[in-house]
């Protein structure tokens, strides 16, 4: 996360104030003698803080940036998805396709080439979703007069993309675990417990996506 009002740097800018190449920079491991990365382990593209970079660099103390989240603090993709609340979030499969055919926000910013995304554009992008938003939803105590249609709703599909995956995975193993059904889908261990039970309770049921 790239906190707003801060400037990023990347592994160029990074060698450059070390007075060395980058190859040489990543060669040698450089990053390793400066300050932790803005980004997260594993983001595409290390970025630091450019103040905190100057101040490693020339022997200063590095001061520490407020952790307060701010509307217009920077995410990647991935950190974008984790600020979804966890019954709405997408897995990373299905949120890249999301980013990837248009129905996602769109980034606010591109950052040394990675797609990066305000903090509040992601709550703005669930507001605005089919079924969202100023005047959705139904009057309370209203009932249904015929089935619903989800065929559109991405949540529905979703939501049995997971059962039919816990399904397939109890199918080769009774005794699948919620840790492993929460670290495949990244849900919490009581969701990935309520997947479990809920595929047990309906054992020949099909999901949209098996049929």
């Amino acid at each position: 996360m790239i906190p707003a009002g801060r400037t990023p740097a990347d592994s160029t800018r990074a060698a450059r104030l070390l007075g060395i190449s980058l190859s040489t920079f990543r060669n040698r491991r450089a990053w390793q003698t400066l300050p932790p990365t803005l980004s997260r382990p594993g983001a595409r593209q290390r970025i630091w803080d450019e103040e905190q970079l100057l101040a490693a660099v020339e022997g200063r103390p590095v001061l520490a940036i407020a952790a307060q989240p701010h509307p217009r603090d920077l995410l990647d993709a991935e950190e974008a998805r984790q600020t979804i609340p966890e019954q709405q979030r997408p897995t990373r499969q299905t949120w890249a396709s999301y980013l990837s055919n248009g129905t996602g926000p769109r980034p606010d910013q591109s950052v040394f080439g990675v797609p990066h995304f305000y903090r509040e554009t992601i709550p703005a992008w669930l507001a605005s979703r089919p079924g969202r938003g100023i005047g959705g939803g139904r009057p309370k105590g209203a009932t249904d007069t015929r089935p619903r249609d989800h065929s559109r709703d991405p949540r529905h599909h979703l939501a049995q993309q997971r059962l039919a995956y816990v399904r397939r995975l109890l199918a080769e193993d009774p005794h699948t675990s919620a840790e492993r059904v929460a670290r495949d889908l990244s849900v919490s261990h009581r969701h990935a417990e309520r997947l479990i039970a809920k595929v047990h309770s309906t054992p020949n049921a099909q999901s949209v996506d098996e049929r």
